[in-house]
C-alpha cells in the first residue's frame, strides 16, 4: 500500500457543486465560500511542516482553466467543511484535499508530521516504519518527526532515542530541539529540558520583540519559535492572567498533543470547571484511547462528580480499555 492508497483519490472538479449559481449565492454561503479559502490557504505551510511558507496557488477548472473558488472545485470536503465546529476536525478535512492533491510530493518525514498533527498518530508510526528508505535514516527530520509520533504515543524511551539519532546527523535542528525537551521534560528530566528551551528562545525569539511578543507567535507553529504543547502547558498555567480564549486557541493548536488536551483538562478540574474538564478528558479517551491517562482520571471522574448512572455506557467502554491494557484505577 502506498503512502496515501488508503484514500480515496478525487480530482479538482465542479460537478456536484454546492453552488448551481454564483450570482445566487446567499450571505453565510459566501462567507463560508471566502472562509474556506482562507483557511485551506493558512493549513498549507503546516501541512508542508514549513512556518511561515508563503502559499499563492489558485484553483482552476480543469477544462476551462479559469480560476475559481476552492468551495467549488471541491465541493465534496465544503459540504462536510460547513458542518464542523472544531478547528482540528476542518484542518483535517483540509489534509484529505491537500492528501490528493500534493500528497505524494511530500517527503516521508512530512507524510509523518502531516498525521501527527492530525491525530493519527499510529498511522504515521505505521507508515515511518513500512516506508523507511535508506535515504530516510540520513535525514534528521525524519527522526524528529518519528520522534513526536513516539512521543504522542507515550513511547518516550523510543522517542529520546528518536532524538539523540537525529542530534547525532545535525546538532543544530531546531525541530530536533524542541521535541527534545519536550521528551526530557515529560520523563522527569527538566533541568536538562529548560535548558535546551531557553537555548531555542535565545537563537529564535526576536531581540525586538521580547516584552511584547503575542503568544500566538511564541507558541504557534506559523511563529516558529517554541511550537511545544509541554512548554506551552507550562507557559499557561504559570501565567495566572490568561483568559479562557487563549486558552482555548492553544487547545486548538495542540489539538493533536495528548499531553497538552489532558493537562489543559486537569487545569480545568483544579479550577472548578469540573463537568468542562470532565468532557474534555473523556473525548481524548475516545479519541486516543491509548492515552492511558485520559482513560484511567476519565473513569474515576464518573465517580467523583456522580456520573455513573448518566455515563454508564462509558464508565462500560472505558473498564473495557483498561482490561484490555492490564490497567488499574488511580
Amino acid at each position: 500500500m502506498g503512502l496515501f492508497e488508503f484514500l480515496k483519490n478525487k480530482k479538482n472538479q465542479s460537478e456536484n457543486s454546492p453552488i448551481d449559481n454564483q450570482s445566487q449565492v446567499d450571505d453565510q454561503l459566501q462567507l463560508d465560500i471566502d472562509r474556506f479559502e482562507t483557511e485551506l490557504l493558512a493549513t498549507i505551510p503546516r501541512y508542508i511542516c514549513t512556518p511561515g511558507a508563503e502559499v499563492n496557488i489558485k484553483a482552476r477548472h480543469q477544462e476551462t482553466n479559469e480560476v475559481m473558488p476552492f468551495a467549488i472545485g471541491f465541493p465534496e470536503q465544503f459540504k462536510p467543511w460547513r458542518t464542523v465546529k472544531s478547528l482540528a476536525d476542518r484542518r483535517g478535512i483540509v489534509y484529505s484535499l491537500l492528501d490528493t492533491q500534493f500528497g505524494n510530493q511530500l517527503e516521508l518525514w512530512q507524510v509523518i508530521e502531516r498525521f501527527n498533527d492530525d491525530r493519527y498518530a499510529e498511522r504515521a508510526l505505521q507508515i515511518a516504519n513500512k516506508h523507511k528508505q535508506e535515504r530516510d535514516e540520513q535525514n534528521p527530520n525524519y527522526w524528529n518527526a518519528l520522534a513526536r509520533t513516539n512521543f504522542i504515543l507515550s513511547n518516550y524511551n523510543e522517542a529520546e532515542q528518536n532524538c539523540l539519532k537525529a542530534i547525532q546527523l545535525d546538532n543544530n535542528s531546531i525541530r530536533t530541539k524542541r521535541i527534545y525537551a519536550d521528551v526530557l521534560h515529560t520523563t522527569g528530566k527538566q533541568d536538562k529540558s529548560h535548558e535546551i528551551y531557553n537555548e531555542i528562545l535565545s537563537i529564535k525569539l526576536p531581540k525586538d520583540k521580547q516584552m511584547n511578543l503575542p503568544i500566538q507567535d511564541l507558541l504557534g507553529f506559523d511563529g516558529d519559535i517554541l511550537n511545544s504543547p509541554v512548554y506551552a502547558i507550562a507557559w499557561l498555567k504559570a501565567d495566572k492572567n490568561v483568559n479562557t480564549e487563549t486558552w482555548e486557541w492553544a487547545n486548538e493548536e495542540f489539538y493533536y498533543s495528548p499531553h497538552f488536551r489532558s493537562q489543559y483538562a486537569f487545569h480545568l478540574l483544579q479550577t472548578n470547571e469540573h463537568m468542562k474538564g470532565f468532557v474534555k478528558l473523556l473525548n481524548l479517551s475516545k479519541e486516543m484511547p491509548w492515552f492511558k491517562d485520559a482513560v484511567l482520571n476519565s473513569y474515576s471522574l464518573i465517580d467523583q462528580l456522580n456520573l455513573t448512572e448518566q455515563a454508564q455506557d462509558e464508565k462500560i467502554r472505558l473498564k473495557q480499555i483498561m482490561e484490555k491494557n492490564n490497567w488499574s484505577p488511580s
